[in-house]
């Protein structure tokens, strides 16, 4: 289709035969149009063809925002993912694909009801998993609020700042003390190295796999307020630790007995003693016939035959 010009020079015919031309060559008859095209001048019937061929070989498109755009036969529709957000895929036939990759980066926040991962979910603040475990790995947990469970299980627990309370016991460097109370109760049994009391003065230990208790006072004193009852020996080292001691011992008794040590300082005197007894332990006409094992007596008569002294002395 050529340029058409009418000059203001050319004659009427010229015009005549130009506009004709234009008419039939350029424009076509009207009655040749389809039938689908109700339009019945040149700019409508475009349009209208427009429409159609957008609507049978072509789309339009349209944001969130109502934007929209026209993508008709021959043009090509571009899609781009961005990296570690959304991934757009082309594949045949005729196939696009949008889908998140296997890393995905969130530069602002996600809001969801439930965020699921596996078997862990997060909902409200709440992180649980179906397996009943969850791991942080060799990550440290830092949190300036409180941590509440049924259990804490771990390693060690370590906490900032000098003292710690866990429940009513308060831990503060080495010492250890009831927040609600004067006394900590241990109902298992509490094993330890040495036991000392409050000021040292009394401890607690085992010497050489022996049970002992010793007081560190500079007179040695262990004083007990009540009355104990020792099932076995005692015994006595002596000043000098060797392998000789002295055991005290009871055969069983079979009623209560009681022995007496008398007010007085002195050696007790036991059924092994030899020349032990002294004259100032005796008092004055203390042994009589009575105290004799063996009794001899020496009498001297009158010339009567009456007794005039009697002599005691032991048997020979």
């Amino acid at each position: 289709m050529a340029v058409r010009n009418i000059a203001v020079t050319d004659t009427l015919e010229t015009f005549r035969t130009e506009f004709n031309d234009l008419a039939l060559n350029d424009f076509g008859d009207i009655a040749n149009l389809s039938g689908a095209i109700s339009s019945t001048n040149l700019v409508d019937a475009m349009n209208e063809t427009i429409s159609i061929a957008t609507s049978t070989a072509g789309f339009t498109i349209e944001d969130s925002t109502s934007t929209q755009q026209l993508i008709g036969g021959g043009d090509t529709l571009r899609i781009f993912g961005t990296s570690n957000e959304i991934e757009a895929v082309v594949s045949a036939t005729d196939l696009l694909t949008i889908g998140l990759p296997s890393v995905v980066s969130i530069t602002t926040s996600v809001t969801a009801p439930t965020v699921s991962t596996g078997n862990m979910s997060l909902t409200n603040g709440s992180i649980t998993d179906s397996s009943g475990d969850i791991s942080f790995g060799n990550e440290n947990l830092t949190t300036t609020g409180t941590i509440n469970g049924g259990a804490i299980t771990g390693t060690s627990i370590t906490g900032s700042g000098a003292t710690h309370t866990l429940g009513t016991v308060e831990i503060s460097g080495n010492t250890l003390r009831s927040t609600d109370s004067t006394r900590l109760n241990i109902n298992d049994t509490f094993r330890a190295n040495v036991f000392e009391s409050e000021t040292g003065l009394m401890t607690i230990d085992e010497t050489s796999g022996f049970p002992r208790i010793s007081s560190s006072r500079g007179d040695n004193f262990l004083a007990f307020s009540v009355v104990p009852i020792l099932l076995d020996s005692m015994i006595f080292e002596g000043s000098t630790p060797d392998n000789n001691e002295t055991t005290v011992t009871v055969i069983d008794p079979t009623a209560d007995r009681t022995i007496t040590i008398p007010d007085e300082t002195g050696t007790i005197i036991t059924t092994g003693t030899i020349d032990g007894i002294t004259e100032s332990m005796m008092a004055t006409d203390s042994i009589g016939q009575n105290e004799l094992k063996s009794l001899v007596t020496l009498q001297i008569l009158n010339s009567s035959g009456t007794v005039l002294k009697t002599i005691y002395g032991a048997g020979a």
